[in-house]
């Protein structure tokens, strides 16, 4: 009588254009930050024309991806992952912040960036509620797909790769922030803020999908 394997299937890796597919729509929001900082284009036009249907292109690819084989599913584990865990670093981002200015007695205003960024999209004033709304939102949305780039990328991360991740995207920040908030970049608050808060992101951001990310 011959015995049964029992050792279960090997797993597919994702397909490296799957990945390269989706870090370039989850990379949109981004690039729209990119485009209105170096090259002037509109914000109002980026964030109907690319940002939305690549955000929605992603929820298709996920959830349809859902009922498909294993190779899919890997994939959209990932965005997944990325997206819970990418949302929670952002909130601890926004709590940090707020944190250090009123710690370190700074002068300056941590949220500013929201009110600029809803004024971009939708034209109307700072002050206005839709544009802060729409400016938290896209907000919130950078934070997610910034933790679903690195999920695809590196899904176990670890604090490290988080760091670096955050780090670069510091990096980005700071070439072009000067022009899009008109900040300047020997502000002691703008500086403090925004390297310890995306340490701080990255470092959650990568433990998390190290600990409690797909496998």
């Amino acid at each position: 009588m011959t015995a049964t394997s029992t050792r279960p299937a090997l797993t597919p890796p994702a397909r490296p254009r799957d990945i390269v597919l989706l870090v370039c729509l989850a990379g949109l929001s981004g690039a729209a930050l990119l485009a209105r900082a170096w090259w002037g284009v509109p914000m109002s036009w980026t964030a109907g024309f690319a940002v939305l249907p690549g955000t929605v292109a992603i929820v298709v690819v996920v959830f349809a991806s859902r009922g498909q084989r294993a190779r899919a599913h890997i994939v959209s584990d990932r965005v997944i992952a990325g997206a819970n865990w990418g949302l929670v670093a952002t909130l601890v981002y926004d709590v940090v912040r707020p944190v250090l200015v009123w710690a370190l007695h700074l002068h300056f205003n941590p949220f500013r960036a929201q009110a600029i960024f809803g004024h971009l999209i939708t034209g109307r004033p700072r002050t206005s509620g839709l544009a802060i709304g729409v400016g938290w939102l896209y907000h919130f949305w950078n934070g997610v797909s910034f933790g679903v780039m690195l999920a695809l990328i590196r899904p176990r991360g670890a604090w490290a790769v988080g760091l670096v991740w955050a780090m670069a995207l510091q990096g980005l920040m700071m070439a072009i922030y000067p022009n899009l908030l008109q900040v300047r970049l020997d502000n002691p608050g703008f500086l403090v803020t925004t390297i310890v808060g995306h340490g701080v992101y990255g470092v959650v951001l990568g433990s998390s999908l190290k600990h409690w990310g797909p496998r």
